[in-house]
């Protein structure tokens, strides 16, 4: 889930590794520094400097256009200097997530006990996460408008990783910067592909400063998810996939070149909106999806669902769809918490490989031997 609200790298070697980034990475000298720029991810870039790195963040939120946030972490210095372009000491300690996705990039780190705050610590679905929120030693700080700034500034964190729903985050970032708080935009959500998604791992890393571990991390994850991949790659059989739920007479869908779609094609299906261009969410009347829905052979990630009668009982017009008639929807709400917290939404930015695996499993079960992880067959 992107913010908490919204919906929301395990080895002893640290060290410093833009010496090894691996064969896939582009790298080029520039103002004498080495500028990594990740295979995947389009939304980051970052340089070793002799006293640790700059980052660079680009367009964080939807529409941004031309934007581009820097930070500097250096290793010589204790004191933050949050003008223009911020410097910030690292390796970090303490660290506050407004997504639970950060959450996720930083336990496959095993960095988790630098987590003392997050925002709605009831959605988290990591057990680390909740269990030091009950011995007192992670806070919730609350989200956008109910912000909870004395408790921020009481945990005394060394970096707040945010994400950008809107260019009104600037707002908000002007007042960690009075309060004397660093703050780093995250735009991990806005990037279309699963690999370019995890990839995010090596940005986090930075902070702890183990590039080295969170390269090796997504090496395996890679190598994996194109392993899976592989399986149904030459499949003749392509089933047909509709996605979501109406909210409020409105069926939101994701373009063809969006994140979830990027994964349906990977697994062996086709996309039942595939002429819509872009990855952005597009929405639609009723009247619209239904003509898609009545195509379709699956039909997945039904938002809060469970059962089919639940569908049809909100949605009576999905009785006719085909998928409902025969059995074949599948929802991704499978590790759901009391609280409606899903880690689909959380430790699936870096488990693509087992997402991956779901699909295929749904969608050509003879191909794999696989257990349901994040999606469940609604009955």
């Amino acid at each position: 889930m992107r913010s908490i609200v919204l919906f929301v790298f395990f080895a002893s070697i640290f060290g410093i590794s833009c010496t090894h980034q691996g064969n896939k990475e582009k790298i080029s000298l520039s103002d004498s520094l080495m500028i990594a720029k990740p295979e995947y991810a389009k939304r980051f870039s970052y340089a070793k400097t002799p006293n640790g790195y700059t980052l660079s963040v680009f367009n964080p939120w939807q529409g941004a256009s031309e934007v581009e946030y820097t930070y500097a972490l250096d290793s010589t210095t204790t004191e933050h200097n949050l003008e223009n372009n911020p410097i910030i000491p690292f390796p970090v300690n303490r660290v506050v997530c407004l997504s639970t996705t950060h959450i996720a990039y930083i336990d496959l780190l095993n960095q988790t006990d630098a987590i003392v705050g997050v925002s709605g610590v009831n959605l988290a679905t990591n057990t680390n996460v909740q269990t030091r929120y009950k011995k007192g030693l992670l806070h919730d700080v609350g989200y956008e408008q109910a912000m909870n700034y004395e408790v921020l500034v009481s945990i005394r964190p060394d970096v707040v990783f945010a994400y950008g729903v809107g260019a009104e985050m600037t707002g908000y970032i002007q007042k960690f910067t009075d309060l004397g708080i660093p703050v780093v935009f995250v735009a991990d959500y806005l990037e279309d592909t699963p690999l370019g998604k995890t990839e995010w791992i090596k940005f986090f890393s930075l902070f702890f400063d183990c590039v080295t571990i969170a390269d090796s991390l997504f090496q395996g994850i890679e190598s994996n998810y194109n392993e899976v991949k592989s399986r149904v790659a030459d499949s003749q059989i392509r089933p047909t996939v509709f996605l979501n739920l109406p909210w409020k007479d409105i069926w939101y869908v994701p373009g063809n070149d969006g994140y979830m779609v990027k994964l349906i094609n990977d697994a062996g299906g086709q996309y039942a909106l595939s002429h819509l261009e872009g990855a952005n969410t597009v929405p639609l009347n009723l009247e619209a999806a239904m003509e898609y829905g009545l195509k379709a052979n699956y039909w997945l990630n039904t938002g809060t669902a469970n059962t089919l009668d639940e569908i049809a009982s909100n949605f009576p017009m999905s009785k006719q769809f085909p998928a409902l008639i025969n059995g074949r929807v599948y929802n991704n709400n499978r590790l759901t918490n009391a609280k409606g917290g899903n880690d689909f939404w959380e430790s699936g930015v870096v488990n693509p490989h087992v997402i991956l695996s779901d699909l295929v499993k749904i969608f050509h079960p003879n191909s794999i031997e696989h257990e349901f992880t994040y999606y469940q067959k609604l009955n």
